[in-house]
């Protein structure tokens, strides 16, 4: 089977191509499930249905659900939200306070992932499509399966998870250490591991980059693009929406977004004059993306970035276009490495969003071998 994630800035059109990619998937003869995880839950208004917490049939071979977190915590896992809040409640926090604190950060969004799991293990389905919430921050809880699996399988107890702010929640360390037993008995951490196999085997799951020709939603995928490479999770794609054809400039931006993406292929759809719902109007947003390949090829399956950390120092590897007899600059500023590659025809601009550990560092030297550019930062 397989599970595509799409992500992106907030208005990209990233729902509305979830959606285009699960109709055509369906109508392939491949039994699909579209899920949301993003509080903001539109789905429904995309496909014109009222999609709510159970799965519903959309069309033939498609079935759709909007996650609500709280709904999947209380029904689900309501010993584990009530041995919290009991807990609290007993030190003589208010029971409403209590029931908020119990909603620990990344609570939510956890829960919400292990749908999928529950999914997979069903076998129903040949393509999962997971909506995620609009920000590149949502890969850290993809992530976040393998801190808890890890934790668990290690026997490293949640008291010592949060021993680095021991002082401010001194009051609730006997709460984690009895939480680690109760949790132990149940197969929560099971269940993370297995969903953090699924998300890094790249033979199943690939992600989905949505960006616009604003230069803000292509630093946002370009931030994910790199966050994802740190994680292991393969990204197959990227899909360059609302292109206004009409707009000259508009067409050479997306060359140059096409270019900051190499070598992953990137597809293209047009800004539609009106807003794009229902069935009919994501099918042809479909057809316009895809053509005629099926959506559940896997598009790309490498590593953009090679990354090797060394004492105060790393190293980051990847390729770029057009260098034959070309004159590369880069310079750092904040958060990514601008790098300027001159020819004889002209300049072309790329960058590299970099990783939260070397955003402090220095940019020491840069070195050029066939296609790959390697840049070195210390601190």
């Amino acid at each position: 089977m397989r599970l595509i994630i799409y992500t992106g800035k907030g208005g990209t059109g990233k729902t509305v191509t979830a959606c285009a990619t699960a109709i055509k998937l369906a109508e392939s003869n491949h039994k699909t499930l579209l899920i949301s995880s993003d509080p903001a839950h539109t789905l429904s208004d995309a496909l014109t249905y009222e999609i709510g917490y159970e799965t519903r049939d959309i069309m033939h071979n498609l079935k759709a659900i909007e996650i609500d977190p709280i709904f999947e915590l209380t029904t689900k896992y309501i010993d584990l939200l009530s041995y919290t809040t009991n807990y609290l409640f007993g030190k003589g926090i208010d029971s409403h306070i209590a029931y908020e604190i119990a909603m620990m950060p990344g609570m939510t969004q956890l829960f919400s992932l292990l749908k999928i799991d529950e999914e997979v293990r069903k076998k129903d389905f040949d393509a999962i499509i997971l909506d995620m919430p609009p920000s590149g921050e949502a890969l850290k809880f993809l992530y976040f399966p393998k801190i808890v699996g890890s934790l668990g399988k290690n026997y490293l107890n949640l008291s010592n998870f949060f021993g680095g702010i021991a002082k401010v929640f001194q009051p609730f360390a006997g709460y984690y250490k009895s939480l680690d037993s109760f949790i132990s008995h149940g197969d929560i951490l099971r269940r993370l591991e297995n969903l953090f196999n699924i998300i890094t085997d790249q033979s199943i799951t690939s992600l989905r980059l949505v960006t616009n020709v604003d230069t803000f939603s292509v630093k946002n995928a370009k931030r994910a693009l790199m966050s994802a490479n740190l994680f292991g999770i393969n990204v197959d794609l990227v899909i360059i929406n609302k292109i206004n054809i009409n707009n000259h400039e508009a067409k050479k931006d997306v060359e140059r977004i096409e270019t900051n993406f190499f070598p992953l292929p990137c597809k293209r759809a047009k800004l539609n004059s009106r807003e794009v719902r229902g069935i009919d109007m994501l099918k042809k947003h479909g057809e316009e993306i895809f053509s005629i390949q099926d959506p559940s090829t896997i598009f790309f399956k490498e590593n953009i970035y090679s990354i090797e950390e060394n004492n105060n120092s790393i190293s980051i590897k990847f390729k770029i276009p057009f260098v034959k007899d070309a004159d590369i600059q880069t310079t750092k500023i904040n958060d990514e490495v601008l790098i300027q590659i001159k020819h004889s025809i002209g300049y072309i601009a790329n960058s590299v969003s970099l990783p939260l550990a070397a955003i402090n560092m220095k940019l020491v030297s840069t070195r050029l071998l066939n296609n790959i550019l390697e840049i070195v930062l210390k601190r």
